[in-house]
């Protein structure tokens, strides 16, 4: 029985010549199969964001809809009262704006002390 082979390849493999491979071919081999593998991870890592992007988008709106059902009444009289009940506020008697402003101030000179302390260690952090 004889068969057309068009692939010179197959028509050679069919002579019984035995097959001569390239000095690289286990490199190339390997490139290959290390870039699939690449590209998998890949699509795996694009399936996994969205499937977490979509579980979150769905738990935030199942979380809205519990506390609308829930206690939307009691929420919406609330925030109706807000508008009237802010001109009776009075930050300065509060003390967390004091608060606030010795957080930032430490913040600011927390700051300046780790730039102070990165410049004069400068060559310890760059030979390590």
């Amino acid at each position: 029985m004889k068969q057309n082979v068009s692939d010179k390849g197959l028509r050679k493999a069919m002579t019984g010549q035995s097959p001569r491979l390239s000095t690289n071919f286990t490199f190339r081999t390997m490139l290959k199969v290390e870039e699939t593998i690449r590209i998998q991870e890949a699509k795996q890592e694009k399936r996994m964001f969205i499937a977490i992007v979509a579980v979150s988008l769905l738990l935030l709106i199942g979380g809205g809809i519990t506390i609308a059902y829930y206690w939307g009444d009691t929420l919406y009289e609330s925030f109706a009262s807000l508008p009237s009940a802010i001109p009776q506020i009075d930050l300065f008697s509060s003390p967390y704006w004091m608060l606030s402003v010795i957080f930032f101030i430490l913040m600011g000179f927390d700051y300046w002390m780790r730039r102070r302390y990165y410049k004069r260690h400068q060559d310890t952090f760059q030979n390590s």
